[in-house]
């Protein structure tokens, strides 16, 4: 009875705005900046939850919903299951114990792990700070499908899948482009069709140092949205206007839009790219100057 008188406070905060522009009117923009929601509850109170992105507030639409989790030491997500959705948790800070069927297995900062869709899962935050990280779904994430408490289908029929571990950055697939910043492809269907990866989009880690730069870069038929973890990025975007992003905030480039990356400061930065659908060779175009 709890989880339902909740459930409308919260569907309004997932609904809530969070592009720094309100509403993103313009017919062909060339970036859309992004500002996290303020912080909530998550449904079981175990832990404080961050809107990135939701179906409602991204225009073009992505095929995923993103969110930033905080959960203190000792703590622990409930038993439960997302019928008809992944969701992949990238750790940020802290450790936390990823609970999948029957399969434990422990992250630390810089790991990414895949739960496949219907697995009986829990997140622990088993660290001595807060287990900090970011938690995509795709399909979209929607209280219809987090079945939990009496509604858990009996642990006798569950699916038994393994998630997919991807242990740091450098256990991707590694891209050198000699401009002062290091690139890894963390998971990509397309790229990594042994894995068989359940979701169609792509997750990318880069690190840039202090003059470092990504290339200009279109991607042709694909979102591309830049989460900033650690540090702070210039991104010339097609407008010929430069934007200062920093950590914690993202900005999302609709399919054939061009941006630069740089790092104008004194300490590295690192970024996530999320592609979608994922990258691959033939949509990326390169800018020459």
């Amino acid at each position: 009875m709890q989880k339902i008188f909740l459930i409308p406070a919260i569907l309004f905060l997932l609904t809530a705005g969070c592009l720094t522009a309100a509403p993103p009117v313009a017919d062909d923009p060339n970036i859309l900046l992004i500002t996290p929601s303020d912080p909530f509850p998550t449904v079981s109170g175990q832990g404080m939850y961050v809107n990135i992105i939701t179906a409602e507030t991204i225009t073009p639409p992505v095929s995923y919903n993103l969110g930033y989790v905080t959960i203190p030491p000792g703590n622990a997500t409930p038993p439960h299951r997302l019928l008809g959705t992944s969701e992949l948790v990238y750790v940020i800070g802290g450790v936390a114990r990823i609970h999948c069927d029957f399969v434990t297995v422990e992250a630390a900062a810089g790991e990414l792990v895949l739960l496949p869709e219907g697995v009986l899962q829990s997140i622990e935050s088993i660290g001595e700070s807060d287990l900090r990280y970011l938690s995509a779904n795709q399909p979209h994430y929607s209280f219809d499908i987090d079945i939990r408490d009496d509604d858990l289908i009996p642990l006798s029929n569950t699916t038994n899948a393994e998630p997919i571990i991807i242990p740091d950055p450098s256990g991707g697939i590694e891209w050198d482009y000699d401009t002062g910043t290091l690139i890894y492809t963390l998971i990509n269907p397309v790229l990594m069709p042994e894995m068989d990866i359940p979701i169609d989009y792509s997750v990318a880690y880069a690190q840039l140092l202090p003059g470092g730069t990504i290339v200009g870069n279109r991607l042709t038929g694909s979102t591309d949205l830049i989460y900033v973890i650690e540090g702070e990025i210039t991104i010339r975007a097609g407008d010929g206007v430069d934007y200062t992003i920093p950590a914690g905030k993202a900005a999302l480039f609709p399919p054939g839009k061009p941006k630069e990356i740089s790092n104008a400061g004194n300490t590295d930065a690192i970024i996530l790219s999320v592609v979608d659908p994922a990258w691959r060779p033939e949509i990326f175009e390169m800018i020459e100057e």
